[in-house]
């Protein structure tokens, strides 16, 4: 039998970790380590809680030479270690009543639209995902034309092409829901690249040079079961089918494509699409969202902060919250190790975000510190109202950082002083900062929201406000600026047959919850086929 030990504590060394895990059993258990036939982790995370004594605990489960004496001898620190139950999109579906008359067509290669095309293909039905931006190889060379020098390219950047733009993030794997097709999706992340540690690790993340891989390898899977990628290709309108299909897709270089279930996964950056749906008929309502901007210190003031003088083998992070008034302040992708970069889907328009490699060796750490937007700060009638808000202030951040889409920057003390700044903000931003007063661009009930946020920050982690540390602008796409109203069938509430899905239809906030509403709504479609198999599509 597999033993599971629930708490095994082992401080942070220069040895390695594994080596000091199996001594530790070994101690636990009194057994000689060479009585460990295996070890397997379940769950690790750092506790930094006590400055002289940083260490990890890990829950493992693990192989013995003799198990029995030892589950009768140590019954208070081992049990028995019961089989994980299977994370199945497709239970309770009856593969053979499926009938498409038409391939799926999905809107959107990120998250939520690679994860529906990865849960149809499970089922045996290959789809159409048309995608606006270039594959993920070539993507990678033109942002980076957007960071060396200021070269934007509207269809293809950090937020338009293969993966979304999550590619380009932390990779933070974290999600506020306890959905049993979690475990599917990280597992799916594993089967494509990603590294075995996300699967146990209490604060997984995949970095983006992982993301670019898994999204080549997921497009590759995708393809040898009959998905359909037309890449640089953008969706431009849609009409009823008739009696042959539920709806024709339009695209911009004029093919029409038939079918019956359309799946708009476009992600929070196709301004342009939201008009069109709307303009359609589709049923879109303003949400409040969150703006702010990015904060960024050399990563040895975080370390020195969570840390203290112990050396620690990676770099430290953090997740705040505040209240001042109505209003939340909160940290949002918080990237150590990171880099900032242009995040803005419109020419003349800027807005930035943060993105680790999977090592975290930049040498700062960045996070966005971000105030929630209600509605009636933004809201006059018009369902688009939101976007227009964030386009305003994307317009003049560009105007501020000089129009060559350098970023408006600020030295902390500054910001929260009121004045300007003075000489060299050293920053990951890429094509490069412009010392401006971001106080100016950002509205005031944002500003005075972020002064108090930050003040209090400085209470919890002492050393927050120092002079090495920047406030980079604007951060505003934080989650959609608009929710595509859908009925708990998924389907849009005034289009049957389309499904909103992932984070620019309203319904995610992350890399996990975009993935996990794609598997809902790949399996929301599935349902709807064999409903339509004995009722007929109309």
């Amino acid at each position: 039998m597999t033993l599971r030990i629930h708490d095994v504590e082992v401080p942070v060394s220069e040895i390695p970790a594994n080596i000091l895990l199996n001594q530790q059993i070994a101690a636990m258990l009194e057994i000689p380590v060479d009585g460990i036939r295996r070890v397997q982790i379940t769950k690790k995370s750092l506790d930094a809680r006590r400055k002289s004594r940083i260490v990890f605990h890990y829950q493992v489960d693990v192989d013995l030479e003799d198990e029995h004496t030892v589950y009768q001898n140590k019954a208070s620190l081992v049990s028995v270690s019961e089989p994980t139950a299977p994370s199945d999109p497709l239970h309770g579906i009856d593969v053979a009543q499926l009938h498409f008359r038409h391939k799926p067509v999905i809107i959107g290669s990120g998250p939520s639209g690679s994860f529906t095309a990865l849960t149809l293909a499970q089922a045996g039905q290959a789809c159409i995902v048309v995608e606006r931006g270039e594959p993920v190889e070539d993507r990678i060379k033109t942002t980076n034309k957007l960071r060396s020098r200021g070269l934007f390219t509207p269809e293809s950047n950090y937020c338009f092409g293969e993966g979304g733009a999550g590619t380009f993030s932390d990779g933070k794997l974290t999600c506020g829901r306890n959905h049993p097709l979690i475990r599917h999706v990280f597992d799916q992340f594993v089967a494509h690249g990603a590294p075995d540690e996300i699967l146990y690790d209490a604060k997984p993340h995949i970095g983006t040079d992982y993301l670019i891989q898994i999204a080549k390898n997921m497009r590759t899977k995708l393809i040898q079961q009959g998905t359909e990628f037309k890449f640089g290709r953008r969706f431009v309108d849609f009409r009823d089918g008739g009696e042959h299909a539920r709806y024709i897709v339009v695209l911009d270089d004029g093919q029409e494509i038939a079918t019956d279930h359309l799946i708009i996964a476009i992600g929070h950056s196709a301004r342009d699409t939201y008009q069109m749906l709307l303009d359609r008929g589709l049923a879109i309502v303003p949400k409040p969202f969150a703006m702010g901007a990015r904060f960024e210190h050399p990563q040895e003031v975080v370390n020195k902060i969570q840390f203290g003088s112990c050396k620690i083998p990676t770099a430290a992070e953090y997740k705040l919250a505040a209240q001042s008034g109505s209003r939340g302040i909160w940290t949002f992708c918080m990237c150590p190790g990171g880099h900032l970069m242009p995040t803005n889907a419109q020419a003349e328009h800027l807005a930035i975000n943060g993105m680790s490699y999977h090592a975290r060796q930049s040498g700062f750490a960045n996070a966005a510190i971000v105030v929630n937007v209600l509605r009636e700060d933004f809201y006059r009638g018009h369902p688009l109202d939101g976007m227009r808000f964030q386009e305003k202030l994307e317009r003049l951040a560009f105007q501020a950082g000089g129009g060559n889409y350098n970023a408006p920057a600020q030295k902390l003390q500054d910001f929260l002083a009121g004045r300007d700044s003075k000489g060299e903000i050293k920053s990951t931003y890429k094509p490069g900062v412009t010392n401006a007063r971001l106080d100016k661009i950002i509205p005031d009930f944002i500003v005075d929201a972020l002064r108090a946020g930050v003040k209090e920050y400085d209470k919890k982690m002492r050393g927050f406000i120092c002079a090495e540390s920047a406030v980079v602008g604007i951060e505003s796409k934080t989650s959609s600026p608009i929710s595509m109203m859908r009925g708990k069938d998924l389907q849009s509430v005034s289009h049957p047959g389309i499904f909103p899905s992932g984070e620019g239809a309203g319904f995610a906030g992350g890399i996990v919850s975009a993935s996990l509403d794609g598997v809902k709504t790949g399996r929301a479609i599935l349902e709807t086929v064999i409903v339509a198999r004995s009722t007929g599509y109309r």
